[in-house]
């Protein structure tokens, strides 16, 4: 019996040869545009995404619930990872983060 995912992630498209300080700087403006502040910027899962970014955005400091994305530059990956039991403000950000980013990163 295979195991229920537990998110949903969401990929965005990323341009030929784009560097990681461009996406640093597309991740802020969209999180901005949207919204939502950057609460926490680290790595994510040393051992199978090496040197990627990874980022927790929320809408209040005090309000449950986040986004989280990560950038792998290695693989030219970013994606957005929903989890199922987050609130509804975050299933219902999420579409709209995912398509201010494709709108900052296709300029």
């Amino acid at each position: 019996m295979a195991t229920e995912k537990k998110s949903t992630d969401m990929y965005v498209d990323l341009p030929d040869g784009i560097g990681r300080d461009r996406v640093m700087a597309a991740v802020e403006r969209a999180a901005a545009s949207v919204g939502l502040y950057i609460s926490h910027i680290g790595g994510y899962s040393r051992k199978k995404y090496p040197g990627s970014v990874h980022w927790h955005f929320k809408r209040d400091r005090k309000e449950p619930g986040l986004i989280d994305a990560t950038y792998w530059d290695i693989k030219s990956l970013l994606w957005l990872m929903i989890r199922h039991r987050e609130p509804a403000w975050v299933h219902e950000t999420a579409p709209r983060l995912q398509r201010a980013l494709r709108r900052e990163l296709a300029t």
